[in-house]
């Protein structure tokens, strides 16, 4: 059963700058990249189960018959407590450690609790396992684990530096500490379990491979087996980054799960290192604290002390301790951000007279709409209070408070559908109203437990627009509140500071109101890609080959003008087109195109005139998109007033292109 054993992740999908202030997930290479929150590795996973080891449902509690939770990642099976006085799993009660090992336990498997009679201790990288250190007070996700306490909860393993001491956890914080084994705490019982090593001091799970590096066979991670001299925080995930050892490129600092998991809780030779393995040449105790890479309140970030064992520490990112480099043996297990522009969702094609088609072949007429280039496919994820995953049918009442797009990382708030909350979907604001009427009320409430949300600029707003003709144009299954109206952007309309960029749901075009007028709102929070849609971050390159790279986006644009064609001969064009020895050349799409407008309105151009100087603003700049509205008109987008917020003329009008293609 090992096989199926993965080492679960943290729980911490968040990153932070140097004042401890939220920021998108950084990408490789760029500053503050390597924090835990930038690598999900078997992200944490569970199922609630009744008796006799049944699923039940996932929005099951103990009155619906929820008895254990089951690890998806571990296979570990733990008790849920019970709220009922004088059951023999009853939540308040507490336990000596002798108790916990002997008299609970006993009691346990008496009762068959579940329908079984294998309870036992959990050992402390068990109980670990269930930390979800995105959160506090108590750092564990109550939908699962319901009434837990923000106290110390027994492990089964001795403190071996003094015996009448025993590890645990603090679920306050997620700290491993120790306490008197005659002291009273809580304690919660494990069953089960994919890989019995796990957590299990034994010097025989590790294999030297004779170039630098240890590989652990039970969490199938390979570590550094020298030292780093001491550096910040910031200075240690860099160094890991661009380590080169073992033939691998691929290191980086820890998380706190894992960098506890090499601990040595035998105390061998008074030691709390695997000394055979990691034999911390040059050290000298008692300061042997070293990084993990997982954030704790933002500001600090947690460490572990090799020399008493701990881990109820925290310290300032800046102090210089030290640091040990991790790399997953399977490259297929940790998972990177990876941001990419949502389809339209538009999968239908149509002739110039609004017939629907059947989506053409390449070299066949109409081939190059939309429909035919469902590129990153509309995926969206509900999330309940805390960013738990719910099933795609959850509403309101089962929990549903935000949705994530799966293609950008965005994380959207989901309206409420009573008045007086304090995002009622029928509130409306002022552009100037956004912030301190809006926005900061969110973030006071910690609204959906997250105090980071923010005004979602143009382009981020559009990328859950739906243009495959619905009205509102956007997927009700996930944004129930969303109605047919304009919504707000933080942006500002560059040619007349009075008005204020946004989306108009009915039909998904971008246009600008006056910020004097009340319309609607959707906040958002986090995100794959720092730069998208920000108009301060944006970022082309000239190839010298008459081809144009966005950095941000990922897209590749011709530089130079089209003839005007009409719809039909523009798709033909881009299907034709060889340029820069790249065949495969599209239309944009209508979440393509706009992303090329200039919202600062330099030099009072709605292009950026540096990298497409020739753009045709007359007679009436407008540029083709792929979408097709209504079956017979064409959208696309004005370089002359920058908007999107109307279709041309038929198909058969003719205007000019600008041909796309996607960098692999």
């Amino acid at each position: 059963m090992s096989d199926n054993f993965k080492f679960p992740d943290t729980g911490q999908n968040s990153c932070y700058n140097k004042e401890g202030a939220p920021i998108p997930v950084p990408k490789k290479g760029q500053e503050y990249f390597g924090q835990d929150g930038c690598f999900s590795v078997h992200s944490m996973s569970f199922t609630k189960l009744g008796a006799g080891g049944k699923d039940i449902a996932d929005n099951a509690f103990w009155s619906d018959g929820l008895r254990m939770i089951k690890d998806n990642n571990t296979g570990l099976v733990w008790e849920v407590k019970s709220p009922v006085a004088g059951d023999v799993n009853f939540t308040d009660d507490q336990y000596s450690w002798n108790e916990f090992s002997e008299t609970y336990i006993s009691k346990l498997n008496k009762a068959k609790y579940g329908g079984f009679n294998d309870w036992r201790a959990p050992n402390k990288d068990e109980l670990r396992t269930i930390i979800d250190y995105s959160r506090n007070n108590p750092a564990v996700d109550l939908w699962y684990f319901p009434d837990c306490k923000v106290d110390f909860y027994w492990c089964s393993v001795t403190y071996e530096m003094q015996p009448t001491f025993a590890w645990g956890l603090f679920f306050g914080l997620g700290s491993g500490i120790v306490t008197g084994k005659n002291i009273k705490r809580y304690v919660r019982a494990v069953r089960g379990g994919f890989n019995l090593k796990f957590g299990v001091p034994d010097k025989s799970r590790f294999k030297d491979n004779g170039d630098g590096t240890i590989t652990d066979t039970v969490t199938r991670l390979m570590w550094q087996k020298g030292e780093n001299a001491r550096m910040n925080w910031y200075d240690a995930m860099t160094n890991c980054e661009k380590l080169d050892l073992g033939g691998f490129k691929d290191w980086r600092l820890p998380n706190i799960k894992e960098l506890n998991s090499i601990l040595d809780l035998t105390y061998s030779d008074g030691w709390w290192y695997y000394k055979e393995f990691f034999p911390a040449d040059g050290l000298v105790p008692p300061l042997l604290h070293y990084f993990s890479s997982t954030p704790f309140e933002k500001y600090y970030v947690w460490v572990t002390n090799f020399c008493f064992g701990y881990d109820g520490y925290y310290a300032n990112k800046k102090s210089p301790l030290l640091h040990r480099a991790v790399r997953n043996i399977d490259a297929s297990d940790i998972q990177m951000p990876v941001f990419k522009i949502p389809s339209t969702n538009q999968v239908l094609c149509y002739d110039d007279d609004g017939n629907e088609i059947p989506v053409p072949k390449p070299g066949k007429p109409f081939y190059g709409q939309a429909g035919n280039f469902n590129i990153n496919p509309v995926s969206f994820t509900k999330l309940r209070s805390g960013a738990g995953i719910l099933g795609k049918n959850a509403g309101w009442k089962d929990g549903l408070r935000m949705v994530k797009d799966n293609n950008t990382g965005l994380i959207w708030e989901v309206k409420s559908p009573n008045p007086g909350d304090v995002n009622f979907t029928e509130d409306k604001y002022t552009w100037n109203e956004l912030q301190d009427k809006y926005i900061d009320k969110l973030n006071k409430s910690n609204y959906g437990g997250f105090s980071d949300w923010r005004i979602p600029n143009k382009e981020e707003l559009r990328s859950i627009a739906d243009y495959s003709g619905i009205i509102p144009a956007v997927d009700k299954t996930f944004f129930p509140g969303i109605i047919s109206q304009f919504y707000w952007s933080k942006d500002t309309y560059g040619s007349d500071t009075q008005l204020g960029w946004g989306i108009y749901f009915g039909y998904g075009c971008g246009i600008c109101y006056l910020k004097t007028q009340p319309y609607y709102v959707m906040a958002v929070r986090a995100g794959d890609n720092l730069a998208f849609g920000d108009v301060s971050k944006y970022s082309f390159k000239d190839n010298g080959d008459g081809t144009i790279s966005d950095v941000v986006t990922g897209l590749m644009w011709m530089k130079e003008e089209t003839p005007f064609l009409n719809q039909l001969d523009a798709l033909k064009f881009c299907e034709n087109l060889v340029l820069a020895g790249y065949k495969d050349w599209r239309m944009p799409s209508m979440k393509e195109i706009p992303t090329i407008l200039n919202l600062n309105f330099k030099d009072g151009l709605w292009y950026h005139k540096e990298f497409f100087p020739n753009t045709q603003i007359t007679p009436q700049g407008f540029y083709w998109a792929s979408n097709t509205f209504g079956g017979t008109f064409g959208w696309g987008t004005n370089f002359q007033f920058g908007y999107d917020g109307y279709y041309a003329g038929k198909k058969t009008g003719k205007y000019p292109f600008r041909p796309v293609r996607t960098i692999k």
